[in-house]
C-alpha cells in the first residue's frame, strides 16, 4: 500500500498543495470521500411593498377611451380615474353593460351612486377604488361602452 508521500512522488508533485487530504488509494473509487457543505450565512428579509396608486385618464383629449386601457397592479393598490372630458363614468356594475366583469368574491364598483348607470362625472373630478381581490376586472363608461370605452385592471398577489 502506497503512502501519501509515495503517491505524490509518483505523480511528480512536490511542494504543491493539493486537496488530497483524506484520500486513499484503496481502489474503492471514492467510497471514503467526505463532502461538506457550508450553510449559507446570509439572511433574507422580505418587506411588503407599500400600496401604490395608479392613475387612469378618463376621456383624454376628448377621446372615448381610458388611458392606459389596461393596468396591472397588486392586491391593496388603488386605481384613481381622473375625468378629463365631459360625459363619462367608470363602472363594473352588472346591468351597466354585458362587458363588465369582476372576479369571484370581488365587489362591483362605480364612480356613481345607485343604479343610474348613465350618471356622469364632472370634468376635473376623480374616482378611486382599492382592489383587494386578485383577478381581472373589466369596466366601462356606460354612455360609451358601445363605442369601445372599456378598460381592464389586472390584480396580482
Amino acid at each position: 500500500m502506497e503512502t501519501r508521500r509515495q503517491l505524490l512522488k509518483a505523480i511528480g508533485v512536490s511542494g504543491v498543495a493539493l486537496p488530497l487530504s483524506g484520500c486513499t488509494t484503496s481502489g474503492d473509487s471514492g467510497a471514503n470521500e467526505t463532502t461538506t457543505t457550508a450553510e449559507p450565512t446570509t439572511e433574507t428579509t422580505t418587506t411588503e411593498a407599500e400600496p401604490e396608486t395608479v392613475t387612469v385618464a378618463v376621456g383624454p383629449e376628448k377621446r372615448l377611451r381610458y388611458e392606459p386601457e389596461t393596468v396591472e397592479i397588486s392586491v391593496g393598490d388603488t386605481v384613481e380615474w381622473t375625468f378629463e372630458s365631459p360625459g363619462h363614468n367608470v363602472t363594473t356594475k352588472s346591468g351597466a353593460s354585458p362587458k363588465c366583469k369582476v372576479p369571484d368574491g370581488a365587489e362591483e364598483f362605480a364612480s356613481y351612486e345607485g343604479k343610474n348607470h348613465f350618471s356622469i362625472n364632472e370634468v376635473g373630478t376623480t374616482y378611486s377604488y382599492t382592489f383587494e381581490v386578485t383577478g381581472e376586472y373589466v369596466y366601462v363608461c356606460t354612455p360609451h361602452a358601445g363605442q369601445g370605452m372599456v378598460g381592464t385592471v389586472i390584480v396580482n398577489e
